[in-house]
Formats: structure tokens, C-alpha cells, sequence
């Protein structure tokens, strides 16, 4: 069981696809703290939970390591795996309604002043 809900948390995501970068996300908790930076990405591996080849990543910076390498250090960071396993798929269901309203696959009703409507009789629908 996570430490937040659904209802403490908000999700905006902007399109972006600008090379392995698809989506930038702000995280909302609480109607209060607004979390910028997350990033949805391309990944070389298929996402268990997605199943698509997806990453996202919290905000994040890179630096350097003890030993001299370059790493990248989480500047958020989620201890409790439910809170964590919520939140990514909060930014993967947006980002979803985002990409395809962008590509217009999401549908929405028309508002046609020309519409017509048809009465059926349902005694006429042949089973």
C-alpha cells in the first residue's frame, strides 16, 4: 500500500520527442509542491509494467563518483516502492493521453450544430 493516493497526486506532461527525450513531466503533490524535471524517455529495454521500450526518470543531475566516473545522481528520490510504482504510472498513463491526443487518436465528441438525430425503435433491431 502506498504512503500517497491517487487524489494527493497530479501529473502534467508536455510532448516533446526531441530525440531519446519524449515527454517532460511535472509531478504535483498535495495541490501544493510541484516537482519539475521528470522525464519520459526512450529505452533499449522493454518496461515491465508498460511493456514498452520507456524509461522515466526522476530529476536528476549528473556528477562525478568516488572513483572518478560520471554518474547520475537522483535529485528526487522515492524510498517506499508502492509510492514509486504509482507515481511512474501516473506519468505513463498521462503521457499516454498526451501522445495521442498529439497524434489524434484520442477521440472526442463533435460539436456539430448540423447534427441530426436518428430515433430507433428498439422493437425494429433485428437480433
Amino acid at each position: 500500500m502506498s504512503c500517497l493516493s491517487r487524489n494527493d497526486i497530479k501529473v502534467t506532461v508536455k510532448i516533446l520527442n526531441s530525440g531519446n527525450l519524449l515527454a517532460r513531466a511535472t509531478v504535483i503533490l498535495f495541490e501544493c509542491w510541484e516537482i519539475h524535471g521528470w522525464r519520459v524517455m526512450k529505452s533499449t529495454k522493454m518496461h515491465p509494467d508498460f511493456q514498452e521500450n520507456i524509461w522515466i526518470q526522476a530529476p536528476c543531475f549528473k556528477t562525478t563518483n568516488s572513483e572518478g566516473e560520471k554518474v547520475w545522481k537522483e535529485v528526487v528520490y522515492i524510498t517506499e516502492k508502492a509510492t514509486w510504482k504509482l507515481i511512474h504510472g501516473m506519468i505513463y498513463d498521462k503521457y499516454c493521453i498526451a501522445k495521442n491526443s498529439k497524434d489524434g487518436l484520442e477521440s472526442l465528441p463533435s460539436k456539430s450544430t448540423n447534427s441530426t438525430s436518428e430515433e430507433v425503435n428498439p422493437d425494429e433491431i433485428p437480433f
